[in-house]
C-alpha cells in the first residue's frame, strides 16, 4: 500500500512546483494508508431504480429495475445479492417490501398498487442492500412518486396550506376546486380526521366557504407534530366523494436561508466566496435578493439567486466587525439573517473549475499561519486520486492540477494541517464527457393503432466503438404521463449526484441535461450548499475500521444464538429449522459454533414464510434458550415535499387512466373495489383447526379431538381409547407400528405436549377433559419431522381452554420467525395483436405502453425489441437506461409519432 501512496504523489509533482515528495514515515503518507484501509473495510454500495413512469393510480403496476453498482467506478456489485425496495408512505410507514434477487448487481421487480395495500397520496421507494444499512440512511436510494385512484373523480384539485403559530396551534387551509373549468366546490360537506401516530387527534365536519376553503385552527402538541397527516373526504353529490390525505407541513413559514463560505469557514482579511440557499417550508427553492450590512449598517456586498434559490457573492470580512445579511422575498418581506463569524486566522480554499481541462486551487492564508506546513488530498469515493503537501511560504499558493487525473462525479478536495486535521474542505463536480451514448431506431417515423413497432439499440462508448451493455427500457404515452427531463431522477443525476449528497435535491436531472446552459454552473453552487458526508476525517486519522453490524447478504437465511436458560453460549448445540414453503417443506439442521453463534443461509423460495426453529443442546437437551437475530428495519425520515407545479400533470394522467378503468366498470368510476388477492388452498382432513394451538408446521395434524367428544370423558385418557395407530398401557399412550429395536419393539411413549411445552407422559391422565380445548396426533413422517427426536414416536399436542393455564410455562427451545423470501416476479403483459386473443375486443387505453427490465446489447453494441402500439394517437416517449461493465453510464430519450 506504501508504494501505491508514494506513486500517487510523485505523478502528481509536475503540476505543483513548490510542493515535494515525502518518506514513508511520513504524517501525510500514513494517513492516505489509513484512509486506503478504511475504504478496503467500508466498500460503499449504491442503488438506482428505473421506473416505468413517475406517477400512478391505485390498479396499476409500479415496475422497476434495479442497478446496484459499487461507489468508487460505478461498475455492477458483486458484494450483496439481495437488493430491499420499501414502498413507503409519507408518515414513513413501510406498505410492502420486495426481496429482489440480483445478479451480478442486476434485479427487477414490480408492485401491484390494490386498494387494500394503498390510499391515494405520496410515497417514497426506499432501496437498499443490508450492507447499506450499516451507513447512514440518508444513503439510501429514495424516489417520491405519486399515488391516486382513478377509479374514483378525479375534477376534484385539493390543496393545503399549514400556518404554525404560538403555542401549538396549527392554522390549515384546504381550497377545492374542480379541475375541468377551475371552478371552486362551494358550500360542499368535508369530513376530516387529524392523526398522529396512529392516534386521531381530533375529527368533525367542515362545509366549504365561498371560495371553496375550509379552515381548522388546532393545537398539535409538538411530540405528535412529525408524524401528523389530515385525511378529508369532500361530498361532490349523494353519491360521490373524493377523499384526499395532506402530511401536516409548515408550507405557510417564512422562507429559510443559509449561508455556505468556500471551504467552510470566514476568515478576517481574506477575500471569500460564499454560497446561500433560500428554501421555501416545503422543500423548494425561493427566489430572493438581498445585501450583507455590517455593524455601521454599511452594504458590503449584494446577491441575487439564481437557480433554485441558489448564488453566490464575495466577502471579504474585517476584523472587530460582525455581518448580517438582509433577505428579500418573492412577496418584498425582509427578514435579516446573521452572517457566520470570521476566524482570526486560518485557511481559505478556493477552486475555479470553469477551465476544461484543469482544475485552479488557490489557498490563501492569514499572515499568522505563513510557512505552516499544509496537504491538499482529492478523492472521489473514498479513492484518494490526487495528494500533495508543503511549507506554504506566501499569503497566496496558486496550482493547477490536470482533471484526467479525475472520473466524472464528485470530487472532495480538502486542506489539511500537519496533523491531519481538516482545515479547509471543498466539493466540485468533474466533468469528463466519458458516459456511453445510445442510438434508439425505429423501422419507421409514424405508426397506426394496434400496429408492430420495431426498435434497435445502438450503443457505443463515447469514441463510438460498439460496446456491450445492460439496459431497461420504458416506453409512455407522452399524452397520458406528462413529464419534465429535470425533474426525473435518472441513473446519471442518481448515481453521480444525489447518491453521494444529503437531503432534497430539487429538479436533479436538471443538472445533466444539456438543454441547459448553465446547469454546469448551478451544480457548482449546489455542492457548495449541499450536506455531504461518507466518512469522518477523525476515524480516518486513527485508522479506524469498526463499525460494520451487518455483512453482505449472498442469500436468504436465518442466524442467531443458543444459550442456557441462563444465558451462557451453548457450542455444538443442535438446531432445526422447518417450514413449509412455495417450494415445498424446508428442513435444515445446523449446530452452534463455539460461542454459539448459528447461521442458516443458501435458503431460497418465494414469499413470507413462517419457520419454526428448535434447538438442543450438545447432549440433546431440551434446556436451552434461542434468541434469533431480529431484520434491522430503516428507521426512514423522509422529505415531504410541497409541489403543486406537478399536480396538473397528475390529475391529467389519472383522468385518463379512468377511461381504462371505465371499460370494466360499466362507465362508472367510484362504483369498483379491488379486491385483496386470494389464494386457495387445499386444507387437509377437513376443519382440523384447534383455536390457539401451538402445534408446529404447516402440514396439519393425522388426527382431531375436539372438546365436544372430550366432555363425555372423566379421564382424557378416554380419549386415545379405539384411536386407530395408537394405544394406551399402563397410563401411557404409544403409537402402534412403530419399532425401532428387537429389544424394545413397542418403542418409547408419545411425546405429550401441553400449550407447546413438553411434559411427562404419565401426567397424561391428570389433565381434566373439561379444561382441554383439543387434542391433535401427529403419527406420520410428514407431521412429525419438526419435532425431531422427540417426533420418533408420535406427538400428542393439548391444547387448553382459554384459562386453563395450568401447565403453561414459557418455551425457550422453540421459536418462530418470518422469513422474507424473495419477492415473486411477474412479466409485464405487452398484448401481441398479430396472434388471435379474445382480449383484443377490449380497447386499449395503456399508459405504459412496453417496458423491458432486461435488454443486452451484443459485441457490436446492437440489441432489438418489439411491441404493439394502443388504440390512441399521440406521441410515444421511449426512456432507455443502463451501464456497462466499466460503469460507465446512459440514458436515452427519444419520442415518435403514433397516427390513427
Amino acid at each position: 500500500m506504501k508504494r501505491k501512496n508514494l506513486l500517487l504523489i510523485c505523478l502528481t509533482l509536475p503540476f505543483v512546483a513548490l510542493f515535494t515528495a515525502f518518506t514513508d514515515d511520513d504524517w501525510l503518507n500514513a494517513l492516505i494508508t489509513n484512509i486506503n484501509k478504511w475504504r478496503d473495510a467500508h466498500p460503499q454500495e449504491k442503488v438506482h431504480l428505473h421506473l416505468d413512469k413517475p406517477y400512478y393510480s391505485i390498479g396499476d403496476d409500479i415496475w422497476f429495475k434495479a442497478y446496484v453498482v459499487n461507489s468508487e467506478k460505478n461498475e455492477l456489485s458483486t458484494l450483496s445479492n439481495i437488493l430491499y425496495v420499501d414502498l413507503v408512505d409519507d408518515r414513513d410507514s413501510i406498505h410492502e417490501t420486495k426481496v429482489v434477487p440480483l445478479n451480478n448487481g442486476l434485479g427487477n421487480g414490480e408492485f401491484a398498487l390494490s386498494d387494500s395495500l394503498v390510499t391515494a397520496g405520496k410515497y417514497h421507494l426506499k432501496a437498499y442492500t443490508r450492507w447499506m444499512q450499516n451507513y447512514n440512511d440518508e444513503f439510501i436510494f429514495n424516489k417520491d412518486i405519486e399515488i391516486g385512484d382513478a377509479r374514483v373523480s378525479t375534477d376534484v384539485f385539493a390543496t393545503a396550506r399549514f400556518a404554525f403559530e404560538p403555542d401549538s396551534k396549527v392554522k390549515t387551509t384546504i381550497t377545492y376546486a374542480n379541475v375541468k373549468d377551475k371552478s371552486l366546490l362551494v358550500a360542499k360537506q368535508v369530513n376530516y380526521s387529524l392523526i398522529s401516530k396512529d392516534r386521531e387527534l381530533s375529527s368533525g365536519k367542515l362545509i366549504t366557504d365561498a371560495e371553496g376553503k375550509i379552515i381548522l385552527d388546532k393545537t398539535i402538541r409538538k411530540e405528535f407534530l412529525d408524524d401528523a397527516y389530515l385525511e378529508t373526504e369532500i361530498f361532490i353529490n349523494k353519491t360521490t366523494s373524493v377523499k384526499r390525505r395532506f402530511a401536516v407541513i409548515n408550507s405557510a413559514g417564512k422562507v429559510d436561508v443559509q449561508f455556505f463560505p468556500e471551504g467552510g469557514r470566514l476568515v478576517n482579511g481574506l477575500r471569500s466566496k460564499v454560497a446561500f440557499k433560500a428554501t421555501l417550508p416545503g422543500g423548494y427553492g425561493a427566489n430572493v435578493t438581498g445585501y450583507v450590512v455590517d455593524q455601521a449598517n454599511q452594504t458590503v456586498a449584494e446577491f441575487e439567486s439564481a437557480h433554485a434559490g441558489m448564488g453566490v457573492f464575495p466577502l471579504q470580512p474585517v476584523a472587530g466587525n460582525k455581518y448580517t445579511a438582509v433577505v428579500k422575498d418573492a412577496s418584498g418581506k425582509e427578514s435579516r439573517y446573521a452572517m457566520p463569524a470570521a476566524d482570526e486566522e486560518g485557511y481559505v480554499l478556493a477552486v475555479n473549475n470553469n477551465r476544461a481541462d484543469s482544475l485552479g486551487i488557490i489557498i490563501s492564508t492569514s499572515k499568522l499561519l505563513v510557512g505552516k506546513a499544509a496537504a491538499l488530498i482529492m478523492q472521489q469515493n473514498n479513492v484518494v486520486k490526487y495528494a500533495v503537501k508543503a511549507k506554504i511560504d506566501q499569503p497566496y499558493v496558486k496550482m493547477n492540477v490536470a482533471k484526467s487525473l479525475f472520473s466524472t462525479g464528485i470530487l472532495q478536495v480538502t486542506l489539511l494541517s500537519a496533523e491531519a486535521n481538516p482545515l479547509a474542505e471543498r466539493l466540485l463536480f468533474v466533468e469528463r464527457n466519458d458516459q456511453l451514448k445510445l442510438n434508439v431506431i425505429n423501422n419507421k417515423t409514424t405508426y397506426g393503432k394496434r400496429e408492430k413497432v420495431q426498435m434497435q439499440l445502438v450503443l457505443k462508448d463515447a469514441d463510438g466503438s460498439p460496446m456491450q451493455g445492460n439496459l431497461s427500457v420504458a416506453i409512455t404515452d407522452a399524452g397520458k404521463v406528462k413529464t419534465s427531463e429535470d425533474e426525473q431522477t435518472t441513473i446519471f443525476s442518481n448515481l453521480l449526484l444525489t447518491s453521494d449528497l444529503k437531503g432534497f435535491v430539487e429538479k436533479p436531472n436538471y443538472y445533466f441535461n444539456p438543454a441547459n446552459e448553465d446547469r454546469a454552473k448551478h451544480l457548482d453552487y449546489l455542492l457548495l450548499t449541499q450536506g455531504w458526508r461518507r466518512f469522518k476525517w477523525v476515524d480516518a486519522k486513527a485508522g479506524k475500521v469498526d463499525g460494520i453490524a451487518y455483512q453482505p447478504e449472498k442469500s436468504i437465511g436465518v442466524s442467531g444464538m443458543v444459550t442456557t436458560i441462563g444465558n451462557k453460549p451453548i457450542p455444538n448445540g443442535k438446531l432445526t429449522l422447518y417450514g413449509n414453503t412455495p417450494q415445498g417443506p424446508l428442513l435444515v439442521d445446523t449446530v452452534t459454533d463455539d460461542k454459539g453463534n448459528f447461521v442458516v443461509d443458501g435458503l431460497n423460495f418465494t414469499n413470507n414464510v413462517k419457520f419454526v426453529v428448535r434447538a438442543k443442546n450438545a447432549k440433546g437437551k431440551d434446556r436451552v434458550r434461542i434468541v434469533l437475530n431480529k431484520v434491522p428495519v430503516p428507521k426512514y425520515n423522509s422529505f415531504n415535499v410541497v409541489d403543486d407545479a406537478a399536480a396538473n400533470n397528475f390529475i391529467d394522467y389519472l383522468m385518463n387512466t379512468q377511461k381504462r378503468f371505465d371499460q370494466f366498470a360499466a362507465g362508472m368510476p367510484g362504483k369498483t373495489t379491488m379486491l385483496k388477492e386470494v389464494t386457495i388452498r387445499e386444507r387437509k382432513n377437513g376443519d382440523n383447526s384447534i383455536k390457539g394451538s401451538a402445534a408446529l408446521g404447516l402440514s396439519g395434524a393425522d388426527r382431531v379431538i375436539k372438546k365436544d367428544k372430550l366432555v363425555a370423558y372423566s379421564s382424557l385418557l378416554q380419549a386415545f381409547y379405539g384411536v386407530a395407530g395408537v394405544e394406551v398401557r399402563n397410563d401411557v399412550v404409544y403409537r402402534i407400528g412403530r419399532v425401532s429395536s428387537i429389544t424394545r419393539p413397542r418403542g418409547e411413549p408419545m411425546t405429550v405436549m401441553v400449550n407447546g411445552m413438553t411434559i411427562d407422559p404419565s401426567t397424561l391422565k391428570d389433565i381434566s377433559p373439561f379444561d382441554v380445548e383439543g387434542i391433535e396426533l401427529f403419527t406420520s413422517g410428514a407431521s412429525t419431522v419438526i419435532y425431531g427426536d422427540a417426533g420418533v414416536w408420535g406427538v400428542i399436542q393439548i391444547t387448553l381452554k382459554k384459562g386453563g393455564e395450568m401447565y403453561h410455562v414459557p418455551i425457550f427451545y422453540l421459536d418462530k420467525i418470518l422469513v422474507r423470501g424473495y419477492s415473486p416476479q411477474r412479466e409485464f403483459y405487452s398484448p401481441a395483436y398479430d396472434q388471435p386473443n379474445e382480449k383484443h375486443a377490449e380497447a386499449d387505453f395503456r399508459s405504459t405502453i412496453y417496458w423491458q427490465p432486461n435488454v443486452v446489447t451484443d459485441s457490436d453494441g446492437k440489441a432489438s425489441i418489439s411491441y404493439f402500439t394502443a388504440d390512441e394517437p399521440g406521441t410515444y416517449h421511449v426512456v432507455a437506461e443502463g451501464l456497462n461493465l466499466e460503469g460507465k453510464l446512459v440514458r436515452q430519450v427519444v419520442d415518435f409519432k403514433v397516427g390513427k
